[in-house]
């Protein structure tokens, strides 16, 4: 292999020059590779749930209910996002009274536990507030009830029990950063339950803390 003399001041220039190109480059590498770590959050939320649809109404009954669960937060790139998330739901007591074919008072209470993911969308980027998105989730919902029934000729005979359904659902998010750990979220669902698979509509407030 053939050598040519260099001048040693030309090689050792060269040389620092694409020294400190590499170390920029491998310091912007390392720097960027950490990016994606910091984008994850974890976080809890609370809030208050209030069913929409007739026939979740009158299983739970009037009023706002508890809403409660966990959350991840995986920032994809400025814009978008994905928010994996647990909700549980716990409603008040739905009182159903029934003439026919004999008089009974039926009690219910329902609750349910939701599976899923939200996909977010941040208007403005990363220093924006406002997000919305949409979401698919697995509900589980759980009913137990109390039956009550009167006979004019007996005494009043009591059955209970407790029945499961898993249900998928979807949701439509909207929410509003008050501080870097803070967001208000408004989340709409709707999903089916029961043996008739009856429509179960419902909106959640809260409050999400992230980690």
């Amino acid at each position: 292999m053939r050598r040519e003399r260099v001048d040693s001041s030309v090689v050792c220039a060269g040389f620092w020059r694409s020294g400190l190109a590499l170390g920029l480059a491998l310091g912007s590498a390392f720097a960027h590779a950490e990016e994606p770590q910091s984008s994850w959050r974890g976080g809890i939320q609370a809030g208050l749930a209030v069913p929409a649809g007739e026939d979740l109404r009158i299983t739970t009954g009037p009023g706002l209910n508890s809403a409660f669960g966990l959350h991840a937060t995986w920032d994809i790139n400025e814009f978008n996002g994905l928010r994996p998330r647990l909700d549980v739901w716990t409603f008040s007591r739905g009182d159903q009274d029934v003439l026919i074919p004999q008089p009974q008072h039926l009690e219910t209470w329902v609750q349910g536990t939701a599976l899923g993911a939200d996909y977010l969308y941040r208007h403005g980027g990363r220093e924006g507030r406002w997000a919305a998105g949409a979401g698919l989730y697995l509900i589980r919902w759980s009913v137990k009830s109390t039956n009550r029934l009167s006979s004019p000729t007996a005494d009043t005979a009591l059955a209970s029990g407790r029945s499961h359904w898993i249900r998928e659902g979807l949701g439509f998010v909207v929410s509003y950063r008050v501080t870097p750990r803070l967001d208000a979220e408004l989340h709409w669902i709707s999903s089916h339950y029961g043996y008739e698979n009856l429509p179960a509509r419902m909106g959640t407030v809260g409050l999400l803390w992230h980690f």
